[in-house]
């Protein structure tokens, strides 16, 4: 039975649709736990956001002998990051014009053959990748540090940094560059590029400080395909891994051009191979920039709740002239008729930014070209 374009483009039909699309570049936000349509997701009402950051306690519960009042203690400082939530907007026009030449002849118009609904299930994923790269790109942000916007007119021109605007995520410098994450001094001390760098010793004390800084342990590295090969071809990991030909245990890819790896030699930390880019504002113009560099490799545990989450905010939406008024949360995907010319607008607007409860607990690394 064919569908009217009302039904196709209703927000209910269009959410549904988008969750089941497998859309590339979505290797860290799948990593991560959250997308468009669900994942590790808090709302916040309104535009503005907050939350808090806390650390984790490496003391030991105060002992009490028997008959004795329960020790007093502090309680755990929190301190609260605030902003307001860089906001998306963005509509297609499409023209009854267009989408009449693709129903079937001799069929009534308020119905589309497959032909028509296609057309329109593909301008609908064309907005919706727009988006998933949005958070795709505010994620690798996160992981990264920090991002920045630049008001270009009524446009919001997002990049890694330089802009007006900075959402800093507070991770600490430490774990940042070449990790000195504990003050004992650099963990990347020699260059992942050299075969002879001890790159299994390295995580293994990047894991040490994690365990210390957060009571959570390394699980998950990230870093580009050349960066892979360092690895690969690493004595090191030949040697441990017990075999110079195969080092890996697994390799399986997950997405489009995106993989994933175990290692022989460190087969409690998963790699993700990620090579994923996108048009980046750099201050003038938008350039290409992978996600993630071929010099840097991102180091985190688990991904959970307890120390990340997704951030949607909200607004209030009425869908057209004389259309439902209601607030919506994230991402939401409406459409509404227009004339002169006669067609339908498919829109979307989208609030949300990722938040680190705790800083430390992920690493941005220098692992090649730095000052070994």
């Amino acid at each position: 039975m064919s569908l009217s374009t009302a039904q196709v483009l209703a927000p209910k039909t269009i959410l549904k649709a988008i969750s089941q699309l497998d859309l590339p570049g979505t290797a860290l936000q799948k990593l991560m736990g959250w997308g468009l349509s669900s994942g590790n997701v808090r709302r916040q009402s309104g535009r503005n956001y907050s939350w808090d950051i806390f650390n984790n306690s490496r003391k030991i519960a105060t002992a009490r002998v028997g008959g004795q009042a329960s020790s007093r203690q502090e309680a755990q400082g929190v301190s609260a990051q605030k902003g307001t939530f860089p906001r998306s907007a963005e509509s297609i026009e499409l023209l009854d014009e267009d989408l009449l030449n693709r129903r079937g002849i001799g069929g009534p118009d308020s119905h589309l053959d497959h032909e028509g609904e296609s057309y329109l299930t593909r301008q609908e994923v064309y907005l919706a990748q727009r988006f998933t790269n949005l958070i795709e790109f505010q994620t690798a942000a996160m992981l990264r540090g920090s991002y920045s916007f630049t008001n270009d007119g009524d446009e919001l021109r997002h990049g890694f940094s330089g802009g007006e605007d900075t959402v800093d995520f507070k991770i600490p410098a430490g774990n940042k560059t070449q990790l000195n994450m504990l003050g004992a001094g650099n963990i990347l001390n020699a260059d992942w590029a050299t075969t002879s760098t001890d790159i299994p010793r390295h995580l293994q004390n990047i894991n040490t400080a994690m365990v210390q800084l957060t009571g959570m342990g390394l699980a998950h590295v990230v870093l580009t395909g050349t960066s892979w090969q360092y690895i690969v071809n690493n004595l090191k990991v030949q040697a441990q891994g017990g075999s110079s030909n195969v080092v890996f245990e697994s390799l399986r890819r997950v997405g489009h051009g995106e993989f994933s790896a175990i290692l022989r030699a460190i087969p409690w930390v998963t790699f993700h191979i990620v090579d994923y880019g996108l048009e980046i504002w750099n201050g003038s113009s938008e350039v290409f920039a992978k996600l993630i560099p071929d010099t840097h490799a991102v180091f985190l545990p688990q991904p959970s709740a307890r120390w990340v989450q997704y951030l949607e905010g909200s607004e209030i939406v009425t869908e057209g002239p004389g259309g439902v008024k209601a607030e919506r949360y994230g991402f939401y995907p409406f459409a509404y008729p227009v004339h002169d010319p006669s067609g339908w607008s498919l829109s979307a607007v989208f609030n949300g930014i990722p938040v680190l409860y705790t800083p430390s607990a992920t690493a941005y690394g220098l692992i090649t070209g730095g000052s070994y």
